[in-house]
């Protein structure tokens, strides 16, 4: 990430890439941590650290705007860019930190679901982030867009068949509180990657 050795109109774009590809091992993290809640601390602590860097990523990108004199889209479309993806891994890691604070037991299969389709969705936006350096507007570029339209969609009824069979049989109101927020966490993650999604279309409507 040296900015003086990297072309004004690529250095952005390699950043998002590394953050991209950053939330892809995110989410590969979070469907072990539930698949195997053994490895929970190992796995939020992998979340965590990942966190870290995305955030400091994130801090350069922000600084470079004012030291950069032409930017390959507009400023405000980069900062929003790199500030929502950041938000995809804050999610992500403030779920694995909640398995790990609440000791969660053993995974609920919605929640093994709402993982897996984090993930889904994450790869998505991660390929919808590459094509913005060649590709923004593309038959392929309106179908990873619509795709994580879908996926998101698809957490949010997960997510309420989750809520709804918690409060069906409510038989430890404790226990009832902590999965209840770790759903939302989980929820929230993908409402986060649809952000993204639809920062994407915005930069895809300016032509840029």
């Amino acid at each position: 990430m040296a900015f003086s050795l990297i072309p004004r109109e690529q250095k952005f774009y390699d950043m998002f890439d590394e953050i991209a590809a950053m939330l892809v091992e995110a989410s590969d993290a979070l469907v072990a941590l539930f698949e195997r809640c053994e490895e929970a601390e190992q796995r939020s602590a992998e979340l965590r650290e990942l966190e870290h860097r995305s955030d400091q990523a994130v801090g350069i990108i922000l600084k470079s705007l004012g030291r950069t004199f032409i930017t390959p889209m507009d400023r405000e479309d980069i900062h929003a860019l790199a500030t929502s993806l950041d938000t995809v891994l804050d999610n992500m890691e403030g779920a694995a930190y909640r398995v790990v604070a609440f000791r969660i037991g053993e995974p609920t299969p919605q929640a093994k679901k709402l993982a897996d389709i984090i993930r889904q969705t994450v790869r998505s936006v991660e390929q919808a982030v590459r094509l913005c350096r060649k590709r923004l507007s593309s038959e392929e570029m309106e179908q990873i867009l619509c795709d994580i339209a879908r996926l998101e969609n698809d957490a949010d009824e997960v997510y309420r068949e989750a809520v709804a069979e918690l409060f069906a049989e409510p038989s430890d109101f404790l226990e009832l509180i902590k999965w209840k927020e770790l759903y939302q966490w989980l929820e929230n993650t993908a409402d986060a990657a649809r952000t993204v999604g639809h920062v994407v279309t915005g930069i895809v409507a300016k032509g840029v």
